[in-house]
């Protein structure tokens, strides 16, 4: 992840240093706004079940699903407490 975070920002600086080079700095500045109205649409169709992440834990018993989500851990120690 830090990688491609990495490689993406260089990335990014050539592209964006081109451009002004090139191009009027308003033209960037209109091109990158862009940038954030495809996130903020993006972030417009998440839903509970894409913020749910699973990892499938294999035991030598049986296999479960174990969420790493703030409701699944919670769900997780009060079963714990139970028992």
């Amino acid at each position: 992840m830090y990688i491609a975070t990495g490689v993406g920002g260089v990335i990014g600086c050539i592209f964006g240093g081109l451009m002004t080079q090139y191009s009027h700095p308003r033209w960037v500045f209109f091109t990158y706004s862009w940038f954030g109205l495809i996130v903020t649409i993006a972030a417009a169709f998440l839903t509970r079940e894409s913020e749910k992440d699973t990892i499938i834990v294999h035991r030598e018993e049986s296999e479960s699903e174990v969420s790493t989500s703030q409701e699944g851990y919670e769900d997780e120690q009060r079963s714990l407490l139970r028992e």
